[in-house]
């Protein structure tokens, strides 16, 4: 589990994320924030995070999501962790629905 650097931290993140969804963006709008905030290499990890973990939850095999994402497998391990230390939350989550792909 990631760990900020302060409580406040974490819920000021959480306050915005809900504010930010109140205001009803556009998918290009809503791209157009995440680059304010993130570098393409932080977005770029976040979603393949998002992927490791969706896979998983779909039971696919560490060493294939390995394999189709092109990334080590102490990657998918670390998501496989994730998913082992927060079950409830995640499979509230994951895997997603086709509608949100």
């Amino acid at each position: 589990m990631i760990q900020l650097r302060s409580h406040k931290t974490s819920k000021e993140i959480i306050q915005f994320l809900k504010e930010i969804h109140c205001k009803d963006l556009n998918s290009f709008e809503s791209e157009q924030l995440l680059k304010v905030f993130l570098t393409p290499a932080e977005i770029d990890a976040i979603a393949q995070r998002v992927q490791i973990v969706d896979l998983i939850s779909q039971g696919v095999a560490q060493r294939e999501i390995s394999e189709k994402l092109g990334v080590g497998i102490a990657t998918v391990t670390r998501g496989s962790r994730m998913l082992q230390e927060n079950p409830d939350l995640l499979r509230r989550v994951f895997p997603r629905s086709s509608d949100s792909l």
